[in-house]
């Protein structure tokens, strides 16, 4: 067997294992997604967990402004 064969097979069966892996990881996530329920009431409502939704245009109110020191910067 020549090495240009060799290296040939080695990659064809590491790209094999590679999706096989990959297949197997997705399928074991999505059974154990399915298994859990959602975990607060702000995933049942759809509602983004980290981020606020941001409309250009609209006055936003900062942190320093909900923390009531009137927005004073220093």
């Amino acid at each position: 067997m020549s090495v240009n064969a060799l290296l040939a097979t080695v990659i064809l069966v590491a790209f094999i294992v590679t999706v096989v892996l990959a297949i197997g990881s997705y399928m074991a996530y999505k059974l154990r997604e399915r298994n859990r329920g959602p975990q607060s009431r702000v995933a049942i409502e759809g509602e983004p967990v980290f981020f606020e939704r941001v409309y250009p245009g609209v006055p936003i109110r900062t942190a320093s402004d909900q923390a009531g020191d009137g927005g004073s910067r220093v």
